[in-house]
This record gives C-alpha cells, sequence and structure tokens, in this order.
C-alpha cells in the first residue's frame, strides 16, 4: 500500500515538473531565472518531505521483513549501482566543497539568476535516489514530456518567425519560447528533445506512435536549427553519432537512421522556406551556423541523400545483417574518424592561430586564442588561470557551488581580464561544463560528476538493446555534455537530466527483476 502510494506521488511530482515546470513564467521574462529556480525548487522541496516519509516507512516495513523472516531480505532499496555510488559521493563532495568554501553565502544557494548551489545539487541528487526507487514506468509521464517539450520547441520556432502566442514582457529575439535565453532553451532541447528523437528511431510496431515521434523530431530539429546559438551543432553531431552507433544493433533501426537524416534536411529546408515567405519576420542574427544551414544546399543534400539510402534499404528483398566483427570495425573506424576529426582541426586551427590561413583569419572558430568561440576562448583561459592560482585544498574541493563569478572576480588580475574581454557584463561560468565543476567543485567534484555520467551511459548501452529507453537516456546524456562543452548547467537541463536519469535507473532496475 505505502510502496503503491510512494509510486503515484512520484508520478504525479514527475508530470508537475515535465508538465508544468518549462510553461511556468512570472512577469514574462522579467526574473525567469529566479521565477524558474523558485517553482523548481519549492515544488521539490515540498515534495521531498513527503518522499522521505515514503522512504522510512518502507525502510521499516523492510526491517520488519528482516526481523519476520531472520534473514537479510531488504527491499532494492538498499542495492547500489556504481551510479548510486557516483551520486552519493559527489553530494558528499558538494557538501565539503561548501564547509571549506570561502563564499558559504554564495554556495548555498548560488549565484543571483542562476541558483546552482548547494541546496539545488543535493536536491537533485536526493530526487535521483527517490526517482531510481519510487517510479513504476509510467508512460503518461514520457508522453506529457514529449507533448510538453514539443509544444515548448514549436513556441520557440514560431517566436524566432516573430509569431508570438503568448504575449510577454520585455520580448526580445534573445529570448524565446518559455525557458529564456538561446543558451536556456539549447540547454533545455538538449535534454528533452534526444529522448523523443530516439523513440521514433527505435518505434517500429505502432503507426501513430511513430507518426507521433516523427512530428516530435521536425519541430525538435526546426527549433534547434533556428535559434541561433551554434553549440547546437556539437548536440546534432553527438546526437547523429551516437545513433549510428546504436543503429547497428538492428536492421529497422539502421533503416530509418537515414530517414532521420532525411527529416533533418527537410527540417532544415523547411525553415529555409519560412524564411523565403517570411522574409521580414526572421528577427536574429544571420551570421551563424543556424543561418548558414537553413539557408544552405547542403542540407537539402543530406536530406536527399538520406531519404534515398532510406529508400534502398526498404527495398531491398534480402535481410541486411550485420555481424558482431561487422559492427566492431564500424565503430571502431567511427572512432578513428571522430579522433581523426579532432586531430585535423587543431591543426589546422593551430597554423591558423600562430602563422594565419588565407579566408580563416577571421573565424574563431579556428583561433585557438581568446577570441575562440566569440569570446569563449577568453572565459576558458580565466577559468584555467583562475584554477592555478586557487590553494592546494580548493583544487580538489573547489571554492563552492555556483561560486565561479564570485571567486574569479575577487582575483585582482583576473577581474581586470574579465573586464577587458566582457566588459561590464559579468561572467557566472567558464561556458564549459568541465571547466566550471574544475573551479566549483574541484578536481573531485570533476571526478564524481563524469563518474555519473559515464557509468550511467555505460549501463544503459549494456542494457539498451532490450529496454531502449535506456539508449534514449544514455544518447540524452551525452547530447547534454556536447552541448555543455560550451555552454553552461542551469534550472533548465541539470534537473531534467537527474530526473532523467532517475527514471533510467528506475527502468534499468526493474529489467534487473
Amino acid at each position: 500500500m505505502i510502496k503503491k502510494a510512494g509510486k503515484l506521488f512520484t508520478t504525479a511530482y514527475l508530470l508537475l515538473i515535465f508538465g508544468v515546470y518549462p510553461f511556468y513564467m512570472k512577469q514574462g521574462y522579467v526574473d525567469i531565472g529566479k521565477a524558474k529556480y523558485h517553482f523548481f525548487i519549492y515544488s521539490s522541496l515540498a515534495a521531498a518531505g513527503i518522499f522521505t516519509l515514503i522512504s522510512v516507512f518502507l525502510a521499516l516495513q523492510s526491517f520488519y521483513q528482516w526481523l519476520k523472516k531472520r534473514r537479510l531480505h531488504l527491499i532494492d532499496w538498499n542495492k547500489l549501482s556504481a551510479v548510486d555510488l557516483f551520486v552519493i559521493m559527489y553530494a558528499a563532495e558538494i557538501f565539503i566543497s561548501y564547509v571549506f568554501s570561502d563564499f558559504q553565502e554564495e554556495a548555498l544557494w548560488g549565484t543571483e539568476g542562476w541558483y546552482m548551489g548547494l541546496v539545488l545539487k543535493l536536491t537533485l541528487c536526493a530526487f535521483y535516489f527517490f526517482i531510481s526507487r519510487l517510479w513504476d514506468g509510467n508512460r503518461i509521464v514520457w508522453y506529457t514530456a514529449f507533448a510538453v517539450s514539443g509544444a515548448v520547441f514549436a513556441l520557440g520556432l514560431l517566436d524566432r518567425f516573430s509569431i508570438h502566442l503568448i504575449p510577454l514582457e520585455i520580448r526580445q529575439p534573445e529570448f524565446i519560447s518559455t525557458l529564456g535565453n538561446i543558451n536556456w532553451f539549447s540547454g533545455y532541447l538538449s535534454v528533452l528533445a534526444p529522448v523523443g528523437i530516439c523513440m521514433f528511431l527505435f518505434q517500429n510496431k505502432k503507426i501513430y506512435l511513430k507518426l507521433f515521434y516523427g512530428i516530435y523530431t521536425i519541430i525538435s530539429f526546426m527549433a534547434g536549427l533556428s535559434q541561433g546559438g551554434d553549440s547546437i551543432f556539437l548536440f546534432f553531431a553527438a546526437l547523429f553519432f551516437m545513433l549510428f552507433w546504436i543503429s547497428l544493433e538492428k536492421e529497422t533501426w539502421f533503416r530509418d537512421y537515414f530517414l532521420l537524416i532525411f527529416l533533418w534536411g527537410f527540417s532544415a529546408q523547411a525553415v529555409r522556406l519560412m524564411r523565403v515567405f517570411m522574409p521580414d519576420r526572421y528577427n536574429y542574427d544571420t551570421n551563424n551556423l543556424c543561418a548558414y544551414a537553413t539557408g544552405s544546399n547542403i542540407t537539402l543534400a543530406a536530406g536527399v541523400f538520406g531519404i534515398l539510402i532510406y529508400g534502398m534499404l526498404s527495398w531491398k528483398k534480402e535481410k541486411l545483417f550485420l555481424n558482431a566483427h561487422v559492427k566492431k570495425t564500424v565503430r571502431k573506424a567511427m572512432v578513428l574518424l571522430l579522433l581523426g576529426g579532432l586531430a585535423l582541426w587543431l591543426l589546422i586551427s593551430g597554423l591558423n592561430t600562430f602563422t594565419g590561413i588565407p579566408g580563416l583569419e577571421q573565424k574563431s572558430f579556428f583561433l585557438l586564442n581568446e577570441r575562440w568561440g566569440n569570446g569563449r576562448g577568453a572565459a576558458f583561459s580565466i577559468a584555467f588561470d583562475s584554477f592555478r592560482q586557487m590553494p592546494f585544498l580548493h583544487k580538489f574541493t573547489g571554492v563552492g557551488a555556483d561560486c565561479f563569478s564570485v571567486y574569479v572576480y575577487s582575483l585582482p588580475d583576473m577581474a581586470v581580464k574579465l573586464r577587458e574581454a566582457f566588459g561590464n557584463s559579468r561572467l557566472t561560468n567558464a561556458h564549459n561544463e568541465l571547466l566550471t565543476c574544475l573551479i566549483n567543485e574541484g578536481i573531485s567534484g570533476v571526478f564524481l560528476f563524469m563518474g555519473i555520467m559515464v557509468s550511467f551511459v555505460k549501463k544503459c548501452m549494456k542494457k539498451g538493446t532490450d529496454n531502449y529507453i535506456l539508449y534514449a537516456l544514455a544518447v540524452c546524456v551525452i547530447c547534454y555534455l556536447s552541448n555543455n562543452m560550451v555552454s553552461f548547467e542551469q534550472v533548465l537541463n541539470l534537473p531534467f537530466l537527474f530526473l532523467l536519469m532517475g527514471m533510467g535507473s528506475a527502468e534499468s532496475r526493474r529489467w534487473d527483476d
């Protein structure tokens, strides 16, 4: 009875966060970060009290069963996976970082407007455990998450073309949908969209679900390709790399992978047509990769290529069979191509930085200096220099959760560099997940955070063939990390990531049973 109540309450909580939270705003975009944070943290802390009571009752029930049977017969709550252990150690490290922080007031709640402090991160760690132990896999949560995120993406697409269905204060091109600026929008998209897109690839039994996920995929692609931030292409690269890797497992997945390429190219061309027919409505800078991709014939060629290969594979009479050796060889080739591509980029960027390559001198992507990535190079450099100045203890524990800004501005030489690079704009993070974590939580924090991610992906990839939602969640984590190579954690991506990992662990535990 208690466990059933716990499952119902868990579903209700997830519906609140996945279904209502993305839409919640207060006074439009005025203090949207604060409004979003307050909604999430107040809802979660209230729910945490109920979750704790349920957990205590279940623990007492387990203890009673142990006494009754005179043997260790505890419920699954007590079986800890590698992911569980990393989450526990990460939570402990966050607390230790707070204890030794010189900026405890900042570390407790986090920097104003961001709120990625001790309270939020310990809450996320706790909810990972609550969800992983109590969620029963109710499909209504998934359908709600896809329907709501799809609506959020559609609003973002319409906003980019000055079609505002929701009247909001301080309307600016940098703010779209109900999420805030494009970095927040891309962060949310990089966590939620991969799951729905993967479901399109994996769904081959029910036509109406295939259609539903297909529409979701097109909306997600169009929203990503029109929002204006270049970081979205790291998301696309990670998504298609991981899905090709996974698609080798099944013939239908491999075939539909090329249909997915077609949908991506089709989506880019659909945005292109919108820009042609509504030339005065597109309200963002066109000097970026999004504008290039949606105005280029390259995406058209990609779409044609995808549909041709899909058609050939669908027309083939004989069954396409990839044995273990072939799959292993292809995946080795993928890794080599990835590493080769990185090495080539480093070579070109190095030559361009130190000697100059005609036509590339002004391309920040090929400059390994402070200009790289529209100024992200300066943020990276300042983060490295600030880390070097840390006391030995703080190099391992960090300066405190979300204390990047208050710490780097406390260093006189770094404060000068920050003003030179960013003027009056405040730098609150390094625009790189791991560099920001290195400052805030130290070497141990980076190790434990990546331990959570790697162990979760490893577990999901191992069990994904039998329960394909786990494959989707593994792709979700990789896409999040890829996007955040040049972006940051915030209240619209990290909370969803931890909840999804909790849901993935719940799915994995049920499969183990």
